[in-house]
This record gives C-alpha cells, sequence and structure tokens, in this order.
C-alpha cells in the first residue's frame, strides 16, 4: 500500500491534498473497474489482496481528509453492478459487503471499536465459514420459495429462480407461520470440491476444455439460461441469514435465527459456532484454516458476526460495510512462474498501465498469464525484470499479483530491465508522467487507443448498450478510421458500402449493429451522462443530475457550485462535471450528439413529479411503458423501484394479466392501483 499524505499545519498542505485528492481519484476508478470485472463479467483481474489494498489505502485517504469523500466512493456504497441475461430484482435491504481482517491484530482492533461503539461491553460472536461461492436471496411466500435472486450490486441483483429450484437443498416448501407470511433468507450457492472434480472428469472424456475452478463454475450454472443444465451440475447451498418478514418474527439473537431456519428445513453449515471471548474466535479462526482443505467446499475465511440483533442495529453500516460483522481472511495462495514480458496498454483517460505476460501458471483454481504491474514506481520497488522467476500470488477467487522476483534465481544475462515507453505505442505522441501520481500518459486526445476504449466504454450495457461494440469491434472500426470520435458512431451508417466489403460485417450483421445504434439514441439521458465517461459520474450520480437539470443543455451551462448543492455529490464530482463541459472538444461533441438525435432530456411528459422516495412495484402489461421503462421512470422522478411485494412498498401499479403480486400486495395492505390511476398520480405530483 501506497504511503498516505499526512495532514498537518506545515507549508505543504496543499500539495498533500492535491496528492491524496488524485490518488483518490486513481483508486476509486481501478476499484470501479475491478469491481465491473469481478460482479459483472466474473471476470477478475486483480487479486484479493491487491484489491483489498486499494480499498483499505482509499479508506485511509479518506479518514485523513473526510472533505474527499464522494457519493460514489466504492467505501460508501456497496459495489459492483448486475448481468442482463435475466431479468433485474431489486433486495428489500441492500447485501452489503464485509470489511476484511488479515490477522489476529487486526480482528482485535474491530473487536475494540465494536464493544466502545456498543452500550453493552459484553459482546457474543458467531463465527461461520466463508462459502467461496455465489451469495444468493430467497423469497417464500405462504411457505412456498416464490422467488430468488443474486447479489448483484447489491441493490439490484438477477431473477435466476428456475435455476435455483434445481438445487436439491433448497426446500420448495417449508411450514409456514401463517398463511399471509413472507420472509427473505440469504446465503451462499456453491459446487462441491467432489461435484466439481466429476463434472471435469465428464469433460475429459467428451474431449472439452476444463473448467478452472469451482467458484465460477457454480457462478456459470446460476446464469444458464436452461435450467436443465444447472439442474445438472448439482450445486449445493448453505443459508447464513434471516431477512425480512412480513410477520412479526422475533429474535434477540442471530443464532437462534439460524437455528429457527434449520428447523424449517434450511441448510446450516454445521461448522457455525458461537463464543464469548474474542480469543475463541481467534482460536476458531486459526483451526478453520488448517481444517479447509479436508472440507468438501471452498472457504477462503471466517465471517465473525455480533450474535445481539439489538447491538447489530446500535452498530449499524458504514457505507458499503455492516459494522458489526467482519471477515477474517485467510492468506492469499502463492505459485512461483516466468516472467516473460512487460508490456503496456492504454486505458480510455490515455494512462498508461505496465502489465506482465506471464508463463501460465495455476494459482488458487485459475490458469493466470497476465498480472497488472500498476505503474513505472511499482516495477521499480520491485526491481521486477523479464526473464526474473516471480512470484505470483492469488487470494480466493479474484485476479493475481506479482508479489516479488526470485532474485536467487535471477541470471544477469537472462532479464531485461523495463523502460516506460517515452511515446505512445498506438500514435507515436509524447508520454508525460502525471506530476501529481505515478501515472504516465499519453498527451494525445486523439490518440486511437483511447478512443476506442472510450468508445467501447459509451457502448457497453452500463452505458448506451449498443450491442456489437465490444473491445475488439471498436479497436477494429477506429484503426479503419471509420470512427474518430463518438458522434461518429451516429454516422456510421454511412459507410455501409465500405463496411460490407470488409471480413465480419455482412449485411445481417451491419443491418444489426445499425438497429442497435438507432435504438440507443432513445436511451434515457442518465445512460448518456455514464457513457460520456465523466469522472466520478455513475449511475447514482447521474440519477441525481439528470433529477436536478432534467436536460443536457442546462447541466452543461451549471457551475461546479450549482451542482455541489444537489445532495449526495460533493466538492470533487461537481469540479470534475463543470471541468469536463467546460472543455472546447467535449462542447463539440455534445453539439454533435444532439445534432445526431440522441435524447438529452427527460423525454417524458412528467418530469417535474416528485416521488420523494417512494416504493413501487408492477405486475402484468402496460399500454404506456415497457417494464425497464417503468423501472426507469419511477428512478427518475425520485423514487425506487422494486420486484418483490414486501411490507415496505408503497404502492403496486397493474396492468393487464397481472401476476400473483396482487394478492400478495393485498395480504399486507399495500395500495393497489391501475396503469391509469397512476398516470393521474404523476399529473397531480406534477400539479402540485
Amino acid at each position: 500500500m501506497k504511503s498516505i499524505p499526512s495532514k498537518n499545519n506545515s507549508t505543504s498542505d496543499l500539495s498533500r491534498h492535491t496528492a491524496a485528492s488524485a490518488r483518490a481519484v486513481k483508486l476509486r476508478e481501478l476499484i470501479h473497474v475491478h469491481d465491473y470485472q469481478y460482479y459483472v463479467l466474473n471476470s477478475p483481474t486483480v487479486g484479493d489482496s491487491q484489491y483489498d489494498n486499494f480499498l483499505e489505502e482509499l479508506r485511509e485517504i479518506e479518514r485523513i481528509f473526510p472533505e474527499l469523500i464522494t457519493n460514489d466512493s466504492p467505501t460508501q456504497r456497496v459495489s459492483g453492478e448486475p448481468l442482463t441475461e435475466f431479468n433485474t430484482y431489486t433486495h428489500s435491504e441492500p447485501m452489503l459487503s464485509l470489511a476484511n481482517a488479515f490477522n489476529k491484530e487486526e480482528l482485535l482492533k474491530w473487536d475494540k471499536r465494536v464493544k466502545d461503539n456498543s452500550e453493552n461491553k459484553k459482546i457474543d460472536y458467531v463465527c461461520e465459514p466463508k462459502i467461496d461461492g455465489l451469495a444468493i436471496s430467497l423469497i417464500y411466500n405462504s411457505g412456498i420459495f416464490s422467488q430468488g435472486a443474486t447479489r448483484g450490486d447489491g441493490q439490484t441483483g438477477e431473477d435466476i429462480t428456475a435455476n435455483l429450484r434445481t438445487i436439491r437443498t433448497l426446500p420448495l416448501r417449508i411450514k409456514a407461520d401463517t398463511t399471509s407470511e413472507i420472509f427473505e433468507v440469504r446465503g451462499e450457492a456453491y459446487l462441491s470440491k467432489s461435484e466439481f472434480e466429476r463434472i471435469n472428469q465428464e469433460r475429459i472424456k467428451a474431449e472439452e476444455q476444463l473448467y478452472m475452478n469451482a467458484r465460477n463454475t457454480a457462478a456459470g450454472s446460476l446464469r444458464q439460461l436452461d435450467p436443465k443444465i444447472t439442474a445438472s451440475r448439482k450445486l449445493n447451498m448453505f443459508i447464513y441469514q434471516l431477512g425480512y418478514s412480513s410477520e412479526t418474527q422475533e429474535f434477540d439473537y442471530h443464532f437462534d435465527a439460524l437455528q429457527w431456519l434449520q428447523k424449517k428445513g434450511f441448510p446450516i453449515n454445521p461448522l457455525i459456532k458461537k463464543f464469548t471471548k474474542i480469543d475463541e474466535v481467534v482460536d476458531y479462526c486459526e483451526k478453520l484454516e488448517k481444517q479447509r482443505d479436508s472440507l468438501n467446499y471452498d472457504i477462503d475465511g471466517v465471517v465473525i458476526k455480533v450474535n445481539n440483533l439489538q447491538i447489530q442495529k446500535q452498530l449499524g453500516v458504514a457505507g458499503r460495510e455492516p459494522r458489526w460483522a467482519i471477515a477474517w481472511k485467510f492468506p492469499a495462495e502463492q505459485a512461483v512462474t516466468k516472467l516473460q514480458k512487460i508490456e503496456v496498454s492504454i486505458g480510455r483517460t490515455g494512462v498508461i498501465t505496465p502489465y506482465a505476460k506471464l508463463e501460465p501458471v495455476i494459482v488458487g483454481g485459475a490458469k493466470i498469464s497476465m498480472a497488472t504491474l500498476h505503474n513505472f514506481d511499482h516495477i521499480q520497488k520491485l526491481d521486477l525484470r523479464a526473464g526474473d522467476d516471480v512470484i505470483i500470488q492469488r487470494a480466493g477467487d479474484v485476479i493475481p499479483q506479482v508479489v516479488a522476483p526470485i532474485l536467487a534465481n535471477r541470471k544477469l544475462g537472462n532479464v531485461t530491465q523495463f523502460m516506460m515507453p517515452t511515446t505512445c505505442p498506438s500514435c507515436n505522441s509524447t508520454v508525460k508522467k502525471d506530476l501529481d501520481n505515478a501515472a504516465h500518459y499519453c498527451s494525445n486526445s486523439a490518440c486511437p487507443a483511447q478512443i476506442s476504449r472510450q468508445i467501447e466504454h459509451f457502448a457497453s450495457k452500463t452505458a448506451m448498450d449498443i450491442e456489437g461494440f465490444g473491445e475488439e469491434r471498436s479497436k477494429e472500426l477506429v484503426n479503419l478510421n471509420f470512427l474518430r470520435s463518438l458522434a461518429d458512431i451516429y454516422t456510421l451508417k454511412n459507410h455501409y458500402s465500405e463496411l460490407i466489403e470488409l471480413p465480419g460485417y455482412g449485411e445481417k450483421t451491419l443491418k444489426n449493429l445499425f438497429i442497435g445504434i438507432e435504438e440507443s439514441k432513445k436511451q434515457p439521458l442518465e445512460k448518456l451522462l455514464i457513457g460520456l465517461g465523466i469522472r466520478h459520474v455513475g449511475n447514482e450520480t447521474a440519477r441525481l443530475l439528470v433529477q436536478s437539470f432534467k436536460n443536457l443543455d442546462n447541466l452543461t451551462i451549471a457551475t461546479a457550485d450549482d451542482i455541489a448543492q444537489i445532495q449526495g455529490i460533493g466538492n470533487v464530482t461537481a469540479n470534475s462535471i463543470a471541468h469536463f463541459f467546460s472543455i472546447d472538444r467535449n462542447q463539440h461533441l455534445i453539439k454533435n450528439l444532439l445534432d445526431l438525435g440522441l435524447n438529452t432530456s427527460v423525454n417524458r411528459q412528467i418530469i417535474d413529479g416528485d416521488l420523494n422516495g417512494l416504493i413501487f412495484a408492477c405486475t402484468g402489461k402496460f399500454k404506456t411503458w415497457s417494464r425497464s421503462e417503468f423501472e426507469n421512470l419511477i428512478n427518475s422522478l425520485g423514487g425506487r423501484y422494486s420486484r418483490t411485494i414486501t411490507k415496505q412498498l408503497d404502492y403496486l401499479v397493474f396492468g393487464v394479466d397481472g401476476g400473483k403480486k396482487i394478492e400478495q400486495a393485498k395480504a399486507l395492505g399495500i395500495n393497489i392501483i391501475n396503469e391509469d390511476e397512476f398516470i393521474n398520480y404523476l399529473a397531480k405530483q406534477k400539479d402540485a
């Protein structure tokens, strides 16, 4: 971890603050990227330990300089975004992440914080093996399993009900205490070691490529569109928490709730234990680490929770993590391999990042052939050279880091020192070093590598969602000079006669590509803002900007002070947004996008309605909106959309062929209105 600039009264305060601000910006960008790769793509690119270092470093910067905390900081919210193969699902309560402890000292510090912030100084703890699987949420209605979802980004996941039904240890029916009872349980789906071995043996016989680890195989199994494939994988699960309940199911202790769930027929891990002393917790963690290889499932640590539920409420949540729970992480797995070559990649902001090309090696159940080296200073600090034997480490299921070279194995005639290029490998422009941090960057804003990355981001599912614009196609179209800016995407059809002659651009491919481009013009304004790649602007910030400014014209002339007035947007984010729109080439881009017909305003009849945080759900088919358009409408007007019926819901809006949600809502006494009544409700809100 880098050293954090201290806050003091010396004359160098300003430079320290500037350095801290720049480093925080970089860390947030890194963490957001790695969250996306880990949670959305299931293709992580850094190891657990490196990711944890990034997060701890950012948290320390924000502790020393609290004015640098931004609304979209990974420390302030649960990370991460859902995939799109399945319908989205909004959790009634966030599925939180956990802070980490890597040794006894860190666990004792957490224990002290818990006791210092609790009215009750006698704390019991519940210890649970940290299963290396996929977090899931299960909904039961009157004793029947009715819906299930993945964790996703903590707020929104994927509805994988059909696939979860195939898990034999999941009870499809339990004895309900009342006919109207609706409750949620949370747990971890996983693939046992023996089942993983069986699947790979079958793949050997079929001469198919082997799966690399059980965790990714389990995640991929639950994301199969065909439940028959999921069923063939024989997944398993453990339940670790009772969520919300429509009835007053009172428990004083977490351990009692687990015992109640076990009696109901839910699989609870038999290794879960309760302790009254923190030293007993440490002993448990150390013993379980020694025992992990003998278990028939993968674990990467221990989850420690405060047992008393009232104390849990008192302690609350800090940003993305509950204060009443922590994960003791086992040491990272390591392996030795050859560092074959050091190369560089260019990001959409021009930052040049060196990475290691490695002789493939298995670490933590995954084949590793590349690892980021972060920056030139990092390479110098480790004294890494191409040709070195190096130690690679990988914690759990996340991507590796190069720990160190094995100097005893180094033969000077067989290794090569790395020198950061002085000119950009893509455009030959001068490479400069950022004075505020260790990053090198290409000085040419028209660099083809930057533009292709910008286009890839703009067209991604997170932003404008243009199918067919992946990394390779973006790079190819830029290199062929068909695309030189984001606006060129929308004039690509003018090059049909040239494109049709190229390999891989048949008539059907081009037709689908052009349809996707044209459809993207209808994307809501918040998606466009994300696509522009403004630093610090994620989903939530984009939504707040649209809610406040209504159209892009208003936003482009807003000052940083204007933007900072919005609750939830800090000064750093406001300055970044105002700076983006002050740049001439960005102003030119916005004008072009407007002329090309993109949606640059809230394109709905009612733009001033304020739903004031009310929670809405829907069922059936609407005349006016699709399901996703209804969700976007609710969010844009300050409300919250839910896919489940809970007692927290304010309104259920139904259309034609409304389903069983209507009966569920009636049982809970929720307001139920039809589509026309909802439109009238919005009109009244507008006139109010």
